[in-house]
């Protein structure tokens, strides 16, 4: 094991962990206590920035923690603080390092400088948007590229979450390879395994009056994310009934110009009875409501990683996933992957999975690979990163 020298200070910021997005915020939150834990076991003195409502505490006291006088989801606010506390808190630590893709623009006056990078689809969109869709805010595509590169090419070390990732990055940034490091993401196996009996996920379907058949979307309504494909491929010809099962839309509905328009979408195709929007729902509901499921289906256009198709896996749930960016990585030959911008190509997707055989080895190859990933395994080798 490599060990620092006793002492050595540590700045880690999670600005990110909100108290309810998924996303980079849910990375933080799995990663931080076990990567605390390794850190202080290595001799260093670890500090957390966090946004004012940051969902996060640790008890023990070695680990300082720093509150920004700014919500997470004011966004402008928080970001101007964050220009001022990070490179304020991260003068002459020995290390910085971003959890969070980006890093403030002045400079940050730390020794050795690296950042987690979970995904450049917003450098991406800024290059070719017809290619790489997003409903991304003004404010944010014009200040989100520049604060990726700006970590990107301050950073001694980059910490990419897939090798996807990691190729992207040099694609697009040209930066050394030697500094472009891949460090998995986890999964939560005490949250997310297959149900000891049918109580949990009973619960949830009465809780949200879900039929006996669905299938399950996770994830914003947004371009990206792709749930236009699932509405194209049943309002299609050749989509049967027996085919056609609910779809169950667990995700952010505060997009309001784009559910407006999936709204929309489904009334004039006269499906509101096979999509299911139950809006933003909380963690907790989220392994009844992967058990309970036909199938999970995710066929976003662009993902760092995909964690969500390795939650549903460990539920002994079917996915049906992009073939593309990270996911056919994440997938591991687990999942059935199809065409994202071919509604005939989920079709048949959805025909397959109706065949109890091929379900049956979607399930048993999907938990055997869930069962490589966990927080304590990303966080060892972070830790091993950061220390190195």
């Amino acid at each position: 094991m490599s060990k620092p020298a006793a002492g050595k200070s540590v700045i880690l910021l999670a600005t990110a962990a909100g108290p309810r997005n998924r996303g980079i915020g849910q990375y933080e939150r799995y990663v931080l206590p076990p990567l605390l834990y390794r850190l202080l076991e290595r001799g260093a003195t670890p500090t957390v920035i966090l946004s004012a409502d940051g969902d996060f505490a640790c008890g023990d006291g070695r680990v300082r923690i720093l509150r920004l006088p700014a919500r997470r989801d004011k966004t402008l606010a928080r970001l101007a603080v964050e220009q001022v506390w990070v490179p304020w808190a991260a003068r002459g630590a020995d290390l910085f390092v971003s959890l969070e893709s980006v890093y403030p623009f002045p400079p940050v006056p730390a020794r050795r400088r690296m950042v987690v990078v979970h995904d450049i689809h917003v450098l991406r969109f800024r290059r070719d948007p017809e290619r790489f869709p997003e409903d991304y805010s003004r404010p944010y595509a014009l200040w989100a590229p520049a604060a990726t590169r700006r970590a990107l090419r301050a950073s001694h070390k980059i910490i990419a979450v897939s090798e996807f990732t990691r190729r992207e990055i040099l694609d697009v940034l040209k930066v050394d390879a030697g500094r472009v490091v891949v460090v998995p993401n986890g999964l939560d196996h005490s949250k997310f395994h297959p149900p000891s009996g049918a109580g949990e996920t009973e619960r949830v379907r009465a809780k949200y009056n879900l039929p006996p058949s669905f299938y399950l979307f996770v994830g914003p309504c947004s371009r990206k994310k792709n749930l236009r494909l699932i509405l194209d491929a049943y309002r299609a010809s050749g989509a049967t009934d027996a085919v056609k099962a609910p779809v169950a839309v667990a995700g952010d509905t505060r997009r309001n110009s784009l559910y407006g328009e999936l709204l929309d979408g489904i009334r004039t195709a006269g499906l509101g009875d096979r999509f299911l929007l139950l809006g933003s729902v909380p963690d907790s509901d989220l392994p009844g409501l992967y058990a309970a499921a036909r199938a999970f289906l995710y066929p976003s256009l662009y993902e760092g990683f995909g964690l969500p198709m390795l939650e549903a896996m460990a539920c002994g749930v079917p996915v049906v996933a992009a073939d593309g960016s990270s996911l056919l990585e994440v997938a591991g030959g687990a999942a059935l992957l199809i065409d994202p911008r071919d509604p005939r190509s989920l079709l048949a997707a959805l025909e397959r999975v109706g065949r109890e055989s091929e379900r049956a080895g979607l399930v048993g190859r999907g938990l055997a690979r869930a069962r490589e990933f966990s927080w304590e395994r990303t966080a060892e080798c972070l830790a091993a990163e950061l220390c190195a």
